[in-house]
């Protein structure tokens, strides 16, 4: 359970810092925090998966996550596809999208121009989050941040997302304490600190 509230405030911090920039900074100057926001919801996407035996006697967590599961998935796919990998399909796609790249590659390329990649390149791959019939799963039409109603749309359902589970994080914390007994201060813990190998880490298999 250490492990789970330590991943619970983690995850939770990051979420929260990334709604504090988007708030402060608006969607085009806060990119890096999007990528963190996109991260942080896939990291509450598996990590969730861990909690399902606390919602034995915490029953209203299940309830908590299950109203934001649409937008959990739907971000976490924007880490999979734009944040946390450079997938190659998403960059043809853009090119094909957003003809303007590919007139404008030969450049000079300050922070502004990436920027503005960036951002193209989130807009494509929000547009590929669609099913097998190519309908749209969770906005109801295309995404084009050039027009201002579909830049608040994404805007807004970020800051919701973000905001509720950010809440859905504060209840499982508290669930946790409740099955967390920290120990008294003992000495014993400083001697296995001083005692601790460290070995590459390889990470779970999927």
């Amino acid at each position: 359970m250490e492990t789970q509230l330590l991943k619970c405030l983690v995850i939770r911090n990051d979420l929260e810092e990334a709604a504090v920039e988007v708030r402060n900074k608006g969607l085009f100057r806060a990119i890096a925090h999007l990528k963190t926001a996109f991260i942080a919801f896939h990291n509450l996407n598996d990590f969730e998966k861990t909690l399902r035996p606390l919602y034995r006697e915490h029953r209203g967590l299940s309830a908590g996550y299950n109203h934001i599961e649409k937008a959990v998935e739907f971000f976490s796919y924007l880490r999979n596809r734009f944040a946390g990998h450079l997938v190659d399909e998403l960059f043809e796609k853009a090119l094909i999208w957003k003809p303007e790249i590919l007139m404008t590659l030969n450049r000079e390329h300050d922070a502004n121009v990436v920027l503005i990649y960036n951002f193209w390149l989130l807009e494509t791959a929000i547009n590929t989050y669609v099913d097998l019939d190519e309908a749209h799963k969770f906005f109801e039409s295309e995404t084009d941040f050039n027009f201002p109603p579909d830049e608040k749309r994404f805007h807004d359902a970020l800051l919701k997302a973000l905001d509720e589970a950010v809440t859905f994080l504060r209840a499982v914390e508290v669930a946790l304490k409740t099955e967390v007994t920290l120990p008294e201060h003992d000495l014993e813990l400083w001697k296995k600190a001083g005692l601790t190998n460290f070995e590459f880490i390889r990470g779970k298999k999927r």
